[in-house]
């Protein structure tokens, strides 16, 4: 079998494990919470046709659950890590809040940890891979502009609460040899996704442009972490290369990983050096006093 057969196949074994009812919403990990006070929320977001657990598992390890834990108990730090899934056969980018659009599941999140949060107000991290990153953008665009105009007191408080963010092959922009269009093109392709969302992201790419500038505005007082693939996949290239995964700002940090776009989230070993390089930026996003959402 062939490198990129492999690879579709693999794509192909992520959707089909568990039942649709098992990936759609917020599932909590693990709680090391003890009190209202000190706890700290980190929630992982997969990518376009991925899984909420399978996206973030090796050799039947998933490190939000199976390594973060221990780590976090090592640095003391009360995390609930919770995961986050949707119907990821997105079908379109639209303004308008569809079930089938990433704008549209941007607001279900939004409602999804409002409802588990209720009166916590302790901080959230937030960890997107590929498009998972773009849901993250569009729902703290969505909170901060509640925040700002008194609507909506429970999703407004998820965007006070945002301490920091962590994109894992995210596309913001263009590259040197691609527009935004095509990078979001030739991942949706990888991806295998439908042929409304391949117009979608033929036509409408400039709204995610637009977003990435909203973006800009209302995250220069958090933490961004911009992580990008080092491996090209045989016969694709890099998915997102690192031109279009990254974003100059004040408080935005570049980190490469020694992997391709699908791998670079997988891990099975808390010595891994991906994993350690994450699990470096989640301790100090979680202990910096300066960081919004504190």
């Amino acid at each position: 079998m062939s490198t990129l057969k492999k690879i579709f196949r693999k794509g192909a074994e992520e959707q089909s494990t568990p039942g649709h009812s098992q990936r759609v919403g917020d599932h909590v990990l693990f709680d090391l919470t003890t009190n209202n006070d000190r706890g700290i929320d980190i929630v992982f977001v997969h990518g376009l046709r991925g899984h909420p657990i399978e996206t973030w598992s090796k050799d039947g390890v998933c490190w939000p659950r199976d390594l973060l834990k221990k780590d976090a108990q090592e640095a003391s730090l009360e995390v609930r890590s919770i995961t986050w899934g949707y119907d990821a056969d997105i079908a379109s980018i639209s303004t308008e809040v569809s079930q089938e659009s990433i704008f549209g599941h941007a607001e279900t999140l939004l409602g999804d940890l409002s409802r588990l949060r209720k009166d916590k107000k302790w901080p959230i991290i937030f960890v997107g891979h590929s498009l998972g990153g773009l849901i993250i953008k569009q729902a703290l665009i969505k909170s901060a502009s509640y925040l700002k105009h008194g609507r909506h007191s429970m999703r407004s408080e998820i965007y006070a609460h945002t301490k920091g963010v962590i994109f894992l092959g995210t596309p913001h922009r263009g590259s040197s040899q691609e527009g935004l269009g095509k990078v979001l093109l030739k991942l949706a392709i990888f991806r295998q996704s439908n042929e409304q969302l391949l117009r979608a992201l033929r036509d409408d790419s400039h709204i995610l442009e637009e977003q990435r500038d909203n973006f800009i505005t209302i995250s220069k007082d958090m933490p961004v972490v911009c992580f990008y693939e080092e491996i090209p996949i045989p016969g694709l290239g890099l998915i997102v290369p690192k031109e279009s995964a990254v974003y100059d700002g004040f408080s935005v940090s570049q980190v490469g990983i020694s992997a391709n776009h699908m791998d670079m989230v997988k891990f099975n070993c808390i010595k891994d050096v991906g994993y350690q390089r994450i699990l470096g930026e989640i301790i100090q996003i979680s202990q910096n006093p300066d960081a919004q959402g504190k």
